[in-house]
């Protein structure tokens, strides 16, 4: 028996939704990457209007469906590349260099292969000459395949 189109105007409308959200499409890595670090900024900005305490950081993860660390130069408990990443800020704050910056997180030894994103952003403290110290390091992961389906929804 043949179906008989028998949907409402709402179903119909649902349907094609559904279909739309489904429709594969291409991304390039770099828009990956430039999302992750616009995504970042987003979250740090919502980390500082709740100033970062720690007791509200747990309410961005869940909203964001991230991870937030606060890494400090010579944590014992900082994955390999968390404390990659505090040295190189902290001998770019000797250089004036200190901004936030993504990276792409290996799971696998294929380097094209990545399932998450790190942004970080330097928690800095101003010295008096003019110079910055670098206190600790702001890390937030965020999954590959939400950053992926936020720029989807953006288009």
């Amino acid at each position: 028996m043949a179906c008989g189109g028998s949907l409402s105007d709402e179903q119909r409308k649902k349907l094609h939704e559904g279909m739309e959200e489904q429709k594969i499409v291409k991304i390039s890595d770099a828009e990956i990457v430039t999302a992750s670090l616009e995504r970042g900024r987003t979250i740090y900005k919502a980390m500082e209007k709740l100033k970062f305490d720690s007791l509200k950081m747990d309410s961005i993860s869940k909203r964001y469906h991230v991870k937030i660390k606060l890494i400090t130069p010579g944590s014992s408990q900082a994955l390999e590349v968390e404390q990659q990443l505090i040295e190189a800020y902290v001998v770019g704050a000797e250089t004036g260099s200190v901004q936030d910056n993504i990276q792409k997180l290996h799971t696998t030894t294929d380097a094209k292969n990545y399932d998450s994103l790190i942004y970080t952003r330097p928690k800095v403290l101003p010295m008096p000459d003019g110079a910055v110290k670098v206190e600790g390091i702001w890390n937030i992961y965020l999954p590959k395949k939400d950053v992926i389906l936020s720029i989807d929804k953006d288009k």
